[in-house]
């Protein structure tokens, strides 16, 4: 695992980073949270950094960031349906 575990996500970006997780566009996690785009866009990229997912290829840094935020029980765990 790559980054330092000491070094916590800020309330809202753990915000942003939750409402990401299942994949949504920026706008869309933008609406959900009642805010901009480019809001989000930068919560998610300061949360990267503090994860240490900079050096991924864009396409793979949210998932990287959500599987170790999660390691880190620093967001939720996914949530399971009861079906």
């Amino acid at each position: 695992m790559r980054g330092p575990a000491r070094m916590p996500l800020t309330p809202r970006q753990a915000q942003v980073l939750t409402a990401a997780a299942d994949g949504a566009p920026l706008a869309e996690v933008a609406r959900r949270l009642g805010t901009t785009r480019p809001q989000i866009a930068a919560r998610l990229a300061e949360a990267y950094q503090r994860l240490d997912v900079t050096h991924l290829p864009r396409d793979e840094r949210r998932a990287a960031a959500i599987r170790i935020a999660r390691k880190r029980g620093l967001i939720p765990n996914q949530q399971r349906s009861a079906t």
